[in-house]
């Protein structure tokens, strides 16, 4: 007993130094470089204002109108003119309402996000965020716009994309089975896996659909490690549907993968079948939802984290052994355990 205060001190003291190396884990702040330019752009009085803008941000001219320094002048004009547009206008205020861009939660939630990812990869520059409003590109086509770019060290996100079923327009060429990764609660998680590439290593000599599918799982676990109450149905874009009988019925459709030997197939087109954009994939039944291979990865690696719980998404993300992680995680074709 006379040795029990020494351990009881040994105790204290190795918890207090744990509490002390986890604070100065998450000591580090990040500081989010982080614009409204639409804001920016809604609150111009005059053509000049805007030309000096897009001059004063070339990551916006360039990265995303894809606009060349000669034609800055018709870009402004068109920009000045879209906010000028009763429609047009209109539809730009509904995105500064709170259920969709108003006030800062944009900005809170894209920087405690941030702040995650930098906490697992510490060695990372969070890149700069800025937001634009074009009204899907302007009054005129000659400018590009879409829904958002991301690169590791820029990501522009047009919000005028991001407005979902209620906003007044819809996006060209967008179908309804799209528009629930476009609505407002989905923007963070979209603009979060999107960035989850600069971390997610591939063998490139590794062409099988296996890896691509194993790539995509580890994109989503890389997101719901991040957001972790991020709704699987604004993630995969699948209804609670689709989402239901995809885990019921996973058995069918992981026979279906087996049946037809798809796991080591290379052609872009069976790749294109089981990963792409679809509404539906008819070639396991008319129910099943589209990219169902790229849901199906994330189920594997899902369980690969979970008979692994010693690899962190460090690792994960580095791990380009796309069949030797399959193997690992002992997956065939048993639903998740909720």
């Amino acid at each position: 007993m006379k040795f029990l205060p020494w351990l009881i001190f040994v105790g204290v003291l190795v918890g207090a130094c744990q509490k002390k190396d986890k604070a100065e884990k998450s000591v580090t702040k990040i500081q989010l470089d982080f614009v409204r330019v639409d804001r920016l752009f809604a609150e111009a009085k005059n053509v000049q204002t805007i030309d000096s803008l897009l001059k004063k941000h070339p990551e916006i001219t360039v990265g995303y109108f894809q606009c060349p320094p000669e034609k800055i002048p018709f870009l402004a004009k068109d920009l000045f003119s879209l906010f000028q547009n009763p429609a047009l206008r209109t539809f730009y205020l509904q995105s500064q309402e709170a259920n969709f861009y108003g006030g800062d939660r944009l900005e809170r939630e894209l920087t405690a996000a941030f702040q995650r990812i930098f906490d697992e990869f510490p060695q990372t520059k969070t890149p700069k965020i800025r937001t634009v409003f074009s009204g899907f590109g302007g009054l005129s086509a000659e400018f590009s716009a879409q829904n958002m770019v991301v690169t590791d060290s820029l990501i522009i996100i047009g919000l005028d994309f991001f407005m979902g079923k209620k906003g007044l327009y819809m996006p060209p060429n967008v179908y309804d089975y799209q528009i629930r990764k476009l609505e407002p609660a989905a923007l963070v998680g979209q603009v979060v896996l999107q960035y989850s590439a600069f971390f997610n290593q591939q063998n490139p000599e590794d062409n099988t659909l296996l890896s691509d599918m194993i790539w995509y799982g580890k994109s989503y676990a890389f997101t719901k490690k991040v957001l972790p109450n991020v709704a699987d149905t604004l993630l995969f874009g699948y209804t609670k549907q689709e989402l239901a009988e995809s885990n019921a019925f996973q058995g069918e459709v992981w026979e279906h993968f087996i049946d037809q030997s798809l796991l080591f197939k290379k052609d872009e087109l069976t790749k294109t079948k089981y990963l792409g954009e679809r509404p539906k994939t008819p070639e396991i039944g008319p129910a099943c939802p589209g990219s169902i291979g790229r849901w199906l990865g994330w189920v594997i690696v899902n369980q690969y984290m979970a008979q692994n719980p010693n690899i962190n998404l460090p690792k994960l993300m580095a791990n380009q052994e796309a069949n030797k992680l399959f193997l690992a995680s002992g997956y065939r074709g048993k639903p998740r355990k909720e």
